[in-house]
């Protein structure tokens, strides 16, 4: 079994040492605090909340965790850095599912049965399809499932979204695109079912405004047979093409459509990472339009972005990123739920503190639950990727 964690060193009383491992890259970040004289290390061990992560380490979609992960781990290292909560540290245990429904839910299981108390950021939605349906059997909150498929935001009774649905994300694209006088719109969509919801709610939003897509196409999730689905967009000349893909069948998408004459417009998820897609195609990266779910990440004037970056700082990370901010804004969310889920911290705690965020403000964003609303923000915004790689709003 590979397990991921956050580990409190037995053999060192004052210093703490935090190692992160991201994906197959083996790739390592130490931070190194020291612990108020109160606490010992065998005390934190003993007294560590726990909590849980299935997550995708391997497989084509495996780059959909990486700057997410980053976001928590700079979160977690911050409240540990400054004594945890109520002076319990966070102990964070990840296990990869490789994006399997059966794997994710049995990662639950395990997670639970080893004490954790909820479950944080599975990633994608046929991961968090069967995490969500192992913390409802099992009674253990599961906090921001890293998708906006309706089956999974749909309430249940310990489910927790923080970001907006793909119905209402793409909803907000194809309202800009009927304002601006565009009707004529195809999607391109990885080959999975989150996916296929996103390009299944723009089509209801767009038939909803008395109009037709134009059409969609399926890529594989290696992208291998992107160049025969580009050209099937191609014929169909639409002005603007709306993507739900991971960054790197974006980019060979985007490619092969441009190299075979297309010259739609096109308007992704907040699933791709700009920054990367800019890297990878350049000028013909430019002018693609990004919805985002989470403020803008270099922007700090917004309290949570500012805290963001100092966190990010303190484990010796300066690029700053959408991925990453909204990974740090999930476990902000968890943390505000531990602070309020009172002296003895349990599932049931925390769902009660949780439930009671009506509204609370984490630095400029604000984010609601009741006992019969789990939906979290309503935030969303446009962006461009610009000539430099740098995102216009």
């Amino acid at each position: 079994m590979t397990e991921k964690a956050y580990s409190l060193s037995h053999n060192l009383r004052s210093m703490i040492a935090i190692t992160f491992i991201m994906n197959n890259r083996f790739l390592h970040y130490f931070a190194f605090f020291t612990l108020a004289s109160v606490i010992t290390v065998n005390h934190a061990l003993a007294q560590a909340i726990i909590i849980g992560q299935t997550f995708i380490q391997t497989g084509p979609l495996a780059s959909l965790s990486e700057q997410p992960l980053v976001g928590i781990k700079a979160k977690i290292n911050a409240v540990n850095s400054a004594g945890g909560i109520n002076g319990r540290l966070i102990e964070f245990r990840q296990l990869d599912d490789g994006s399997d429904t059966a794997k994710a839910g049995e990662n639950v299981r395990k997670l639970v049965a080893g004490g954790a108390i909820a479950i944080l950021m599975p990633i994608g939605t046929i991961s968090s399809l069967g995490a969500l349906q192992a913390a409802n059997e099992l009674k253990v909150p599961l906090i921001a499932p890293y998708t906006g498929a309706a089956s999974v935001t749909k309430f249940s009774n310990y489910g927790f979204n923080v970001r907006i649905s793909f119905d209402d994300e793409f909803e907000r694209i194809v309202n800009h695109l009927f304002t601006i006088g565009i009707k004529n719109i195809a999607f391109a969509h990885n080959d999975n079912p989150g996916a296929r919801l996103a390009m299944e709610g723009t089509k209801r939003a767009i038939e909803s405004r008395g109009s037709k897509m134009v059409g969609s196409v399926a890529i594989k999730n290696d992208a291998s047979d992107a160049e025969a689905q580009a050209a099937e967009l191609v014929k169909l000349k639409p002005i603007a093409i709306a993507m739900s893909a991971t960054t790197s069948v974006t980019a060979k998408f985007i490619q092969a459509y441009k190299k075979a004459g297309g010259e739609a417009i096109f308007y992704s998820s907040s699933f791709i990472n700009g920054q990367a897609l800019f890297k990878t195609l350049g000028k013909d990266a430019v002018g693609v339009v990004v919805s985002q779910v989470v403020p803008y990440p270099w922007n700090a004037a917004t309290p949570i972005v500012s805290e963001y970056q100092t966190a990010m700082q303190k484990i010796g990370v300066n690029e700053f990123s959408y991925g990453s901010l909204e990974g740090f804004i999930n476990a902000t969310v968890l943390i505000e739920g531990l602070k309020r889920a009172g002296g003895k911290i349990s599932s049931a705690t925390l769902k009660n503190a949780l439930e009671g965020f009506n509204p609370l403000n984490l630095g400029g964003i604000f984010i609601t639950y009741s006992n019969d609303d789990h939906n979290g923000l309503s935030f969303s915004e446009l962006s461009m990727i610009k000539s430099d790689g740098r995102y216009l709003k």
